[in-house]
């Protein structure tokens, strides 16, 4: 809704240190206390009215775009807040500090609101509404050095999907395994290395949502065979069906039922939530009449090993 470039923003901000007379301070702060303007951090201010349209994503960069209206210095925005502004999905709610990558020499502490990253200044950059961010490798290797593993892999497989599912207004890009294993040789050593060549080796962009990539990673930790991805399987109509998951060994089709499949218009594709439920019900009919074996989880089982490791095992998966 405001993913509009930083001149744009910056028309919508208010930095206290820029109202100039006491009476006018006096006003300013009695309507922050009566909660018509949100602060973003210390001394910027953004509408109530604004900030109450905004998705949690949306407010995520708002804060980005206050901060550096605020920095007295151009900032290179990394790690979290390059994935957010990149418009990769989160595991989990985004932190409550911002990232910035700097040069060992810059200077400068970090604070809560504001963590200074002195872990190599990026060689190349790019610019995302406005604002200056660290390259999508980059920002995929500073996430699995950083991140647990889980979060890092659906960071690393979401930019990878990037590659053939570009978003509008965003950088183009054409981001391999091989990229990020370039971008990781930059870093040969530091805290996350090991961890973080884990995070490239296992990542696979044909996982196209957080719940098939946080699936993975479960199946992987259960020591289950792992599947093959967005595999291509025939149903008896001879209609060829694209499948989340797809165990050739033991003929099983794993799908993960995501809301997001029955409620996000870029899913949905025009159709209403009860068509989208009912094309469904007819593809995995044709599927199974094919003599395919067939299950489903939804988000609360992706995400908890244990019970994925239980109904990949009652449906034959080994």
């Amino acid at each position: 809704m405001l993913d509009t470039p930083t001149l744009e923003w910056r028309d919508r901000l208010v930095l206290s240190r820029e109202i100039a007379t006491p009476g006018e301070r006096s006003q300013f702060f009695s309507e922050v206390r009566r909660g018509e303007f949100i602060p973003l951090q210390r001394g910027v201010y953004l509408p109530a009215s604004e900030w109450e349209q905004l998705t949690a994503d949306e407010r995520y960069r708002s804060r980005i775009h206050g901060a550096t209206a605020f920095a007295d210095s151009p900032l290179v925005w990394s790690h979290e807040s390059a994935a957010a502004l990149w418009r990769l999905p989160n595991l989990h709610a985004w932190p409550a500090a911002l990232h910035t990558t700097v040069p060992d020499a810059a200077g400068g502490r970090s604070s809560r609101s504001l963590v200074r990253h002195t872990v190599g200044h990026p060689l190349t950059v790019e610019s995302i509404d406005g604002l200056t961010t660290t390259a999508l490798a980059r920002t995929v290797v500073d996430l699995a050095r950083s991140l647990d593993f889980p979060q890092a892999v659906v960071f690393a497989d979401a930019a990878l999907h990037r590659t053939d599912h570009h978003v509008r207004g965003l950088p183009a890009t054409s981001l391999t395994a091989a990229d990020l294993r370039a971008e990781l040789a930059l870093h040969f050593a530091g805290r996350g290395i090991a961890k973080a060549r884990q995070v490239v080796a296992f990542a696979d962009g044909h996982a196209d949502r957080p719940g098939e990539s946080i699936s993975r990673v479960n199946m992987s930790f259960a020591r289950l065979t792992m599947p093959q991805l967005q595999a291509p399987i025939i149903g008896a109509s001879g209609k060829t069906w694209f499948v989340d998951f797809w165990w050739p060994e033991y003929n099983v089709i794993g799908e993960f039922d995501g809301k997001a499949k029955y409620t996000d218009p870029q899913f949905l594709g025009g159709r209403t939530p009860a068509e989208a439920v009912y094309d469904e019900k007819l593809r995995e009919d044709d599927l199974r009449a094919a003599n395919h074996g067939m299950t489903r989880w939804p988000w609360e089982t992706a995400t908890s090993m244990p019970k994925l490791r239980a109904q990949l095992l009652a449906a034959g998966v080994r």
